[in-house]
C-alpha cells in the first residue's frame, strides 16, 4: 500500500490527486462489505469460508496490477480488491484462533500476539517492498504480493481446520441476532474516534518533526519504527495484563493514556523525550488496537464477527476524520496545537466506551 500512489504516478503517469483516489472506491467498498460479511458469517456460525474469500479477492485483485499501465484498470481492480474486507479480513482470523480456544481467558493474550503479528508487517513490509522494487520493479512486487495471499491461501484451503459449531453455542445461526444493534453502532463510532488519533499522529507527527523540530526525515523513520518494534513487546504484554485486571479496565487506561500522549507530543520535547514518547505510544496500541477488539466483543458475545468488525472497519475511515479535523486547522493554528484535537478524540471515544456495558459471564460463554 505505501508504493501504490508512487506507482499510480511512476506508471500510470497519474497526477496526485488521481494517486490518493485509487484508495476511495476500495475504502468504501470495503467499509460496506465488511459489515454485511460479518453479519452473514454470524448467522452461517462459521469462519474459515470469510476468509478464503478474502485471500481469493486479493489475489484476484493484485496480481493483474502487475502488468496493467491503465489507471482505470487499476482503479477497478483495486475496488474489487475492497471486497477483501481487509478489516474484516483481520477481525475473522482473530476471532478463528479466540474460538478454538478451550479457556475465553486467554482471549486478551491471544488478540495482542495476533495484532504483534500484524504490526510486523507494517515493520518488514515497507523495507521489504523496497528492496523487491529496487532489483525487479512494481512488476515483480505485485506478483509476489498476489503469490503471498495465494500461498496463505492454500494453507487455510488445506491446514486451517474449522470444528463445527453446535447449535447451542452463542455463535450459532440460531442464537445470532439479524441486523447491526445499536451498541454495535456505537462502537465503531467511538473506534473512529481512536483511529482517527493514530492517523492523525501518522499523517501530521512527521510534518511536525520536521517543520516545527527542525529534525531530518530520517529521525521520521526512526520515531516510527521505535513504535513498530516494542509493539512486538507491548502487544502480548497487554494482551496478558488486559486477562488479569479486567479487558474494559485495560482498554479504559490505554485510551486515557492515548489522551497524555497526544498532548505531551505537542510540548516541543527534545528528541530523547520523542522517543521515550513512541515507546509509549507502543503500549497504547496494545490496548486500543489489540485489547479493544476484545472488549467489543464482549459488547455483542453472540454477534463476534460483527462486533470485531465494527471496531476495525473504523480504520478505513478515520484518515477522513483526521484529515478534515486537523488539515484545515493547520494553515490556522500552529501545528503543535493541533495534537490537542486529536487528544480531544480520544477523550470523547473513552467517554463513549466507559458507558458501554459488557454482556454477563453466561451470554459470553
Amino acid at each position: 500500500m505505501p508504493y501504490l500512489t508512487v506507482w499510480a504516478t511512476n506508471t500510470l503517469h497519474a497526477t496526485s490527486f488521481q494517486a490518493g483516489f485509487l484508495f476511495v472506491p476500495m475504502s468504501i467498498i470495503g467499509l460496506i462489505v465488511s459489515f454485511y460479511l460479518a453479519s452473514l458469517s454470524d448467522k452461517w456460525g462459521k469462519r474459515k469460508p470469510f476468509i478464503i474469500w478474502a485471500l481469493l479477492i486479493g489475489t484476484i485483485s493484485r496480481v493483474p496490477l502487475a502488468f496493467t499501465h491503465s489507471y482505470t484498470i487499476a482503479l477497478i481492480l483495486l475496488a474489487i480488491g475492497g471486497f477483501n474486507a481487509f478489516s474484516f479480513f483481520f477481525a475473522l482470523l482473530n476471532d478463528f484462533i479466540v474460538k478454538k480456544q478451550e479457556s475465553k481467558s486467554q482471549a486478551g493474550t491471544i488478540t495482542g500476539t495476533v495484532r504483534m503479528a500484524f504490526s510486523q508487517g507494517y515493520i518488514f513490509g515497507p523495507m521489504l517492498g523496497a528492496l523487491i522494487i529496487d532489483h525487479g520493479g512494481y512488476t515483480l512486487l505485485f506478483l509476489l504480493s498476489g503469490l503471498l495471499s495465494l500461498v496463505t491461501l492454500v494453507w487455510v484451503l488445506f491446514v486451517l481446520k474449522e470444528e463445527s459449531v453446535p447449535q447451542t453455542s452463542a455463535h450459532a445461526s440460531s442464537k445470532a441476532p439479524a441486523g447491526i444493534p445499536s451498541v454495535l453502532i456505537a462502537v465503531f463510532v467511538a473506534a473512529l474516534f481512536i483511529f482517527a488519533g493514530d492517523s492523525g499522529r501518522s499523517m501530521y507527527l512527521p510534518l511536525y518533526v520536521t517543520d516545527t523540530l527542525k529534525q531530518s526525515v530520517s529521525i521520521v523513520g526512526i520515531l516510527f519504527t521505535v513504535t513498530s518494534v516494542f509493539e512486538l513487546v507491548f502487544m502480548p504484554l497487554g494482551g496478558y495484563f488486559s486477562d488479569k485486571i479486567g479487558v474494559k479496565r485495560f482498554f479504559i487506561i490505554g485510551i486515557a493514556c492515548q489522551v497524555l500522549y497526544f498532548i505531551l507530543t505537542s510540548l516541543h520535547l527534545p528528541l530523547s523525550g520523542l522517543i521515550a514518547l513512541q515507546i509509549f505510544y507502543a503500549f497504547i496500541l496494545s490496548a486500543t488496537m489489540g485489547v479493544g477488539m476484545v472488549y467489543a466483543q464482549s459488547l455483542a458475545p453472540r454477534q463476534i464477527g460483527l462486533a470485531t468488525t465494527a471496531y476495525m472497519t473504523a480504520i478505513q475511515t478515520s484518515a477522513v476524520v483526521s484529515s478534515l479535523a486537523m488539515g484545515s486547522l493547520v494553515s490556522v493554528i500552529p501545528l503543535p496545537s493541533t495534537f490537542y484535537i486529536l487528544a480531544v478524540f480520544a477523550v470523547i471515544s473513552g467517554v463513549m466506551f466507559l458507558f458501554m456495558k459488557q454482556k454477563s459471564a453466561e451470554e459470553m460463554s
